[in-house]
């Protein structure tokens, strides 16, 4: 019976990581929600920069699914992108790609909070950045109070 509880939750935790890992749009939207905040006070920071990476890196479930130079090269695309509006806009797409896919209540959550950590790399919560935080929240749909603790 053991056996097979570990076979039925072995076999769980890999459709989710499918889930997850289907295509890329999961890693997009997180670097484009990081790339929306660094981009908020109109300058990326090497800060915001080298946090993203570190952060994606030692994630629990990006950091197992994509390596360090497949994050490194999408977030640099997100943020060159976050350098004109046509660019952010594109960029605010990619949060949409996640919101109807299995599990994407909680890729929601994942983004806004990486994104927050990125807010939060130089060490203060800007006004413009907290700006973009509640913009990328309401596009995803995800509830902030839950995260105040």
């Amino acid at each position: 019976m053991l056996g097979a509880f570990k076979r039925a939750f072995g076999a769980g935790a890999k459709e989710v990581q499918a889930n997850y890992s289907e295509n890329k749009d999961y890693l997009e939207a997180v670097c484009a929600a990081g790339a929306l905040v660094a981009n908020a006070d109109g300058e990326i920071e090497d800060s915001e920069r080298s946090k993203i990476v570190r952060t994606l890196t030692n994630h629990p479930t990006l950091g197992k699914m994509y390596q360090q130079t497949a994050i490194e090269q999408v977030a640099e695309t997100m943020f060159k992108r976050a350098k004109d509006a046509s660019g952010r806009q594109q960029l605010a797409r990619e949060l949409d790609d996640i919101k109807t896919r299995p599990n994407g209540s909680q890729m929601a959550e994942d983004v806004y909070l990486v994104a927050l950590d990125i807010a939060n790399a130089d060490g203060e919560l800007e006004p413009e950045e907290e700006a973009v935080l509640k913009k990328i929240a309401a596009r995803l749909g995800v509830d902030t109070a839950k995260f105040e603790f």
